[in-house]
């Protein structure tokens, strides 16, 4: 399979229609891979703050000191630091390379929020890079890209949703897996490894010697989801995936995530997302699928 990855940039925002209200304020949004040890940022020397900056690692990695202490920031880990304050990144001479999304952020209305979060996060938190707030995050970014942020009201809604989205980690964090039965975790484990070849429930309840009523009820109340909806959501991950980064086909994903067809994958994306799967491709709003409710 050919995946294409974003094009390194960094949108930066500007927008007066809001700039004096009581508005969130997104300062800026990136993609970026650096490879010069010259890469050095010195939070108590940058002149364009106040902001606060969140910063993704998807491969390589850097460092970062906070308040005298050291951390590197793996993929998979993001850090946290309000701009300007004691703090230093950069790229080490250990690592080759580092490459991570970024959000640059105003205090505007957000600053107890900011707090709250590094309290239960710490300022090098890990998150999964399925978790909401780093979908939602490369949502932002491809958006960027597309120019579908026209004004300081979607800017706003932006930050405010960023930061709702690290609640909700922070909340659903406190809720881990580790705490389903070992049954529910094998069966969960099933889902997310084998997703694309699942055709039914028996296939799973059988493998963890449950019957497919007793699965489907200890599934649900330790999961939140039926297995079919965790399966269906684990799909609409990955194709959320392969839409923005890689060059297939709707058909193509389609059977590459286990549907037969376009057409009932197409069914589906659109009850689970909102939007046809072409239109999402093209850019058109930003999305997350991990909190979407059946009726």
């Amino acid at each position: 399979m050919s995946t294409q990855k974003p094009t390194y940039n960094t949108y930066g925002y500007r927008f007066l229609d809001t700039m004096q209200r009581s508005f969130c304020q997104l300062f800026a949004v990136g993609f970026d891979k650096v490879t010069s040890h010259d890469y050095y940022w010195d939070g108590q020397e940058r002149i364009d703050g106040p902001l606060y900056l969140f910063q993704y690692t998807v491969s390589g990695y850097g460092q970062v000191e906070v308040n005298e202490h050291t951390y590197q920031v793996e993929p998979g880990r993001a850090f946290m630091v309000e701009i300007p304050s004691n703090h230093r990144y950069f790229l080490p001479a250990s690592s080759d390379e580092w490459e991570f999304y970024f959000i640059l952020m105003r205090p505007t209305n957000i600053t107890d929020s900011w707090k709250s979060l590094i309290d239960q996060l710490g300022p090098v938190p890990k998150l999964p890079e399925n978790s909401s707030p780093i979908i939602f995050l490369k949502d932002v970014f491809h958006s960027a890209s597309k120019d579908l942020i026209h004004d300081g009201y979607r800017a706003s809604s932006i930050v405010y949703q960023f930061m709702m989205e690290l609640h909700r980690f922070c909340h659903e964090d406190k809720k881990k897996v580790s705490t389903w039965p070992l049954t529910i975790q094998k069966a969960a484990d099933i889902i997310e490894q084998n997703y694309n070849q699942i055709q039914s429930l028996e296939e799973i309840s059988e493998e963890i010697g449950l019957s497919k009523y007793h699965f489907t009820r200890q599934f649900r109340k330790a999961t939140g989801y039926t297995p079919i909806q965790y399966l269906t959501k684990v799909r609409m991950e990955k194709a959320i995936q392969l839409l923005r980064f890689a060059d297939l086909s709707i058909e193509q994903i389609a059977r590459n995530i286990g549907y037969a067809n376009g057409s009932y994958f197409i069914k589906v994306f659109r009850q689970w997302v909102g939007y046809p799967p072409g239109e999402f491709k093209s850019g058109r709003g930003l999305t997350t699928v991990n909190h979407v409710k059946f009726d």
